[in-house]
């Protein structure tokens, strides 16, 4: 119990001192505008927009729809770049949803249009019975003890 103390009041000193306010990069901006379309909005033509390949619209017009067809929430939420990129013209973005735990991760790549978006996943499907991930925030909390998470109150 001692060592989930420890590793919550991390959490918290992290998003305290680093984690609040802080400017969006590129990449972040980018996969934020995606989830709102997305996971928020639920809109089909400005969220494929995102996509580097259009082929990819299919894969995003299941989410499109359960995003239509659910209560509409628009919590706040916190963004990280994966803390394994190493690469320049390409990033992982990771979204974490505290309000009902949701996560959501947006891979992306630097185009001469701009970022785009070239894979995308979340934890949570009604389809398919509930959370299809584990946990994901908390695991790459306990695993990257030191990543800084920004806040973004209304994506």
């Amino acid at each position: 119990m001692k060592k989930y103390g420890i590793l919550f009041l991390t959490l918290l000193l992290g998003l305290a001192s680093g984690g609040c306010g802080n400017k969006l990069s590129g990449p972040e901006k980018t996969a934020v505008r995606f989830y709102k379309e997305v996971w928020v909005e639920g809109d089909l033509n400005h969220s494929s927009r995102l996509l580097d390949r259009q082929h990819n619209r299919k894969e995003l017009g299941w989410r499109v729809e359960q995003t239509k067809s659910s209560e509409k929430k628009n919590p706040p939420i916190l963004v990280t770049v994966s803390p394994s990129d190493s690469q320049i013209m390409s990033k992982t973005i990771w979204i974490h949803r505290p309000s009902d735990k949701r996560d959501f991760r947006v891979k992306l790549r630097r185009t001469a249009r701009g970022w785009k978006v070239v894979n995308f996943q979340q934890n949570y499907d009604n389809r398919r019975g509930g959370y299809i991930g584990n946990d994901a925030f908390q695991r790459y909390v306990r695993e990257y003890p030191g990543l800084k998470w920004k806040r973004v109150e209304q994506p």
